[in-house]
């Protein structure tokens, strides 16, 4: 027969059980959460561009560095259309000129490209009509040349070709539709300088980048991928574009050069 404590005790323990089988539960739940979100992005990014991601995390940049990158040709002209359908009321635009301010304009947009190989490029930037001191995002325009200097390659630009990067939109103005204006305001000023031909490289990872400029591109030209490790870069090219090596250890004074 079961005495007061035994019975008490046993009570104890099963509702013990119950909390520990509520929270084996609770976190097998949270893995498979987990899992799906994982699944769920390497369903989106693709396996070779999830695999990009995680090295780029986890790896040290001076030992390794892998990206892939999808080269459009822009419809140059469509853009300039859209600009003069769009409402720029809000929103105030220029092509920025000022040291300090296009020093600024780098640290916003996360453009590294050493400064000494964008003499020439063109750096725009956004910001509200409300307040007009404060930029809330910018691209970039880059002419004669393009080099990343991290992956051991330089785009060589044709005299009328012009390299769209570094495009960024600060968090609290995303969802704003700030990069379909500044975008065309920017192809409309770099046409009006002669350079009416517009590229961009796009991380296919990149969705909302991969949207925008598909829907504004003529074309595909195709795609650059490279792995470096350590000193030791190796560029791959495919579709339209040319290459003048594969290999390269002069990752800044000896780059391999691309053409599209």
């Amino acid at each position: 027969m079961l005495t007061f404590d035994s019975t008490k005790m046993m009570a104890y323990s099963l509702a013990h059980c119950r909390e520990i089988v509520s929270s084996t539960r609770s976190l097998l739940a949270l893995i498979a959460a987990r899992e799906m979100s994982v699944l769920q992005k390497i369903k989106s990014h693709g396996i070779a561009h999830s695999i990009e991601i995680i090295f780029n995390r986890i790896v040290p940049a001076w030992c390794f560095r892998f990206s892939v990158g999808t080269v459009y040709e822009l419809d140059t002209e469509r853009l300039i259309n859209v600009l003069d359908e769009l409402n720029l009321d809000h929103f105030r635009f220029q092509r920025v000129e000022d040291p300090t301010e296009l020093e600024e304009l780098r640290a916003l947009t996360w453009n590294s490209v050493p400064v000494e190989t964008t003499i020439g490029h063109y750096g725009y930037s956004v910001s509200r009509a409300s307040d007009p001191d404060r930029t809330i995002g910018g691209v970039w325009g880059g002419v004669n040349q393009f080099n990343e200097a991290d992956l051991g390659f330089q785009i060589q630009l044709k005299k009328s070709q012009a390299l769209i990067y570094c495009a960024y939109v600060s968090k609290e103005a995303r969802g704003e539709g700030i990069y379909k204006r500044v975008l065309p305001y920017a192809a409309k000023d770099l046409a009006s300088e002669g350079y009416g031909d517009l590229t961009v490289m796009v991380q296919p990872w990149n969705k909302a980048s991969t949207y925008i400029h598909q829907k504004y591109s003529k074309r595909t030209l195709g795609n650059v991928s490279v792995v470096r490790i350590f000193g030791l870069a190796m560029v791959f090219c495919s579709g339209e574009i040319s290459k003048n090596k594969t290999c390269t250890t002069g990752l800044v004074s000896n780059p391999v050069l691309i053409d599209f």
